[in-house]
């Protein structure tokens, strides 16, 4: 028993350094002018690797305790976040069809559409409760250009692998 709580703490203690890390890079690419239209959603690709690859399953507590945290931080609508990632993590792991996507055509697509819905979802959501419709211009801007980062950080995950492989051996 003593044992499984030690190995609890410490996997939910990395993924919230994982993700306090992913969060504040997050928040730097707004000091980034060619980012003023819209920022990527690196928050997003960090947090969909983190679930996909991690051998336990996130707690979706924690999930939406770090929405409400990156609110606070980003000053943004409380609980919009958490909802994004709730629906995120949802799309990703538990639905049938995330199950016959990732099989057939791989982690890219799934990505695609488990970060798609869950937009599309939450800024749904954002329309009905605010009664004010979003920028597309920036919605699609964030879309494409966080749909071109994911394999680009794939890569440099990938090459980090290799090295520290390499550097371990010897």
């Amino acid at each position: 028993m003593e044992k499984y709580n030690s190995e609890f703490f410490f996997n939910n203690l990395i993924f919230t350094l994982i993700f306090l890390a992913a969060s504040f890079l997050q928040i730097s690419l707004n000091f980034l002018s060619f980012f003023v239209i819209s920022q990527p959603y690196i928050l997003a690709i960090i947090l969909f690797l983190t679930i996909r690859r991690v051998d336990y399953e996130i707690s979706s507590i924690l999930i939406i305790l770090y929405g409400l945290i990156y609110d606070l931080i980003t000053g943004g609508l409380i609980g919009i976040h958490s909802l994004f990632f709730l629906f995120l993590k949802l799309f990703t792991v538990n639905f049938n069809i995330s199950h016959k996507i990732l099989n057939k055509y791989g982690e890219w697509f799934l990505f695609s559409f488990s970060y798609i819905m869950s937009l599309l979802i939450v800024k749904v959501m954002f329309v009905i409760i605010n009664f004010k419709i979003p920028d597309i211009y920036s919605i699609s801007f964030n879309i494409g250009t966080t749909l071109l980062l994911f394999p680009v950080i794939l890569l440099f995950i990938n090459v980090l692998k290799v090295f520290c492989k390499i550097f371990m051996s010897k």
